[in-house]
Formats: C-alpha cells, sequence, structure tokens
C-alpha cells in the first residue's frame, strides 16, 4: 500500500508536469529547465544553501534523490566525504524537524493528505515499532520523508527513531553522494563504492521484509 500511495503521488507529480507542457509549449518547458538549471547554479555556488535545501524541501515531498546528486557534485570541488558529512547532518535536520510535525502541528494536515490518498498508517503494536521502523527504513521504494512522517504519527519514541533513522539515512546518503560524485568526477572508486553501499542496503531491507513476512 505505501509504494502504491507514493507511486500516485509521483504520478500526479508527473502528470501536473506534462500538463503544464501541454499548455505552454515548448515554451513552459524552457522556463522550467532555465529555471532549475539557474536553482542548480545556484546551490553549487552556495553550498550554504545546498545543505539548507537537503534539511528543508524533502519536507515538502520533493524528491530528495536530485539534491544529494547536486551534493555529490558538489563534493567533486569540496571533497566528497565532506558532502557525506554535511549532507548527513542535514538529512538529520530533517529527520528531526518532519518528526515533530507529523507527531505534533501537523498532524491534521498529514492524517488528511494520507487520507485523501485513502492511505492509512497501520497500527502497530508498541513492542514492533522497533522492528517495523528498521523495515520502512529499509525498503525499497519508500522515500525516506514518508517514513518520516509514518513513524512521527505512529509516536514511536523520538529515541528509539533517531537510533534506527541515523545511521540507515546515513549510509544511504554517504551512498548516493559517493556515487554521484564518482560519476561527476570520473572516480570509478567512489562510483563503485557508492553504487555496492546502495546494493547492500536494498539487500539487507528485502532480507528483513522477506524475514517479517514469512514470520507472519
Amino acid at each position: 500500500m505505501t509504494i502504491c500511495f507514493v507511486l500516485v503521488l509521483f504520478s500526479f507529480l508527473g502528470l501536473l508536469y506534462l500538463v503544464l507542457i501541454w499548455i505552454g509549449g515548448e515554451d513552459i518547458k524552457l522556463v522550467i529547465t532555465d529555471k532549475w538549471v539557474q536553482f542548480k547554479t545556484f546551490l553549487l555556488n552556495n553550498g550554504f544553501w545546498l545543505f539548507v535545501s537537503i534539511a528543508i524541501l524533502p519536507g515538502f515531498i520533493l524528491p530528495c534523490a536530485p539534491l544529494l546528486f547536486l551534493a555529490g557534485l558538489w563534493g567533486t570541488k569540496f571533497g566528497p566525504w565532506i558532502a557525506c558529512l554535511y549532507s548527513v547532518l542535514a538529512l538529520t535536520l530533517n529527520l528531526i524537524w518532519t518528526y515533530w510535525f507529523a507527531r505534533g502541528p501537523g498532524r491534521v494536515v498529514v492524517n488528511k493528505l494520507l487520507n485523501y490518498f485513502k492511505y492509512q498508517i497501520p497500527e502497530v503494536p508498541a513492542n514492533n515499532l522497533y522492528h517495523w521502523s528498521i523495515i520502512l527504513r529499509l525498503t525499497p521504494g519508500i522515500p525516506f520523508i514518508f517514513t518520516n512522517y509514518g513513524l512521527g504519527l505512529l509516536k514511536i519514541p523520538f529515541s528509539k527513531y533517531l537510533v534506527v533513522s541515523i545511521p540507515i539515512i546515513a549510509i544511504t546518503d554517504c551512498g548516493f553522494v559517493l556515487a554521484s560524485a564518482g560519476i561527476f568526477g570520473g572516480s570509478w572508486k567512489y562510483i563503485w563504492g557508492g553504487i555496492s553501499i546502495l546494493i547492500v542496503m536494498i539487500l539487507i531491507g528485502r532480507t528483513l521484509t522477506k524475514a517479517k513476512n514469512n514470520a507472519n
């Protein structure tokens, strides 16, 4: 159900883009492309705002991957591991504010958004929250921002939320950043290293999900 929700949401965004192109033709396409190029150039020339964007924009259901790729591109100039460090810090801030938004003042808003797409956060027994939070984090196809909001709605204890989330997000983030830094910088070491990290995380997620399903 979660993956269906994600697919519906991104299909809607893709459809919205196609409608804008259909209405505005090549002119609107050029405008969108030009705005993206300007935004990308600004972020690459202002690293502080690049990582502020990573900390804030995914919370508004904007794709995180393009920003992490930009972090990797930024890292070709200032160092891939520095880019990893800053992006992990930015994502940690995102983890924190989106969790409290979903658990506190934004609970009604998030619930209405999920209900609009006929999606409901399942009732999970308190003794299974820790295990399920790991599975949600590692399940391929679920953007981490939905897991942030989901775990916030489930009211998993904040300390457990951070203990589970930060290591997984940090490793996955470094995989993205290193791979993109290798691609843009022409370093096979970083390409293979980053891709290997992502593959291992996906395999671990599938193994845990399969084990949980078999247990049920």
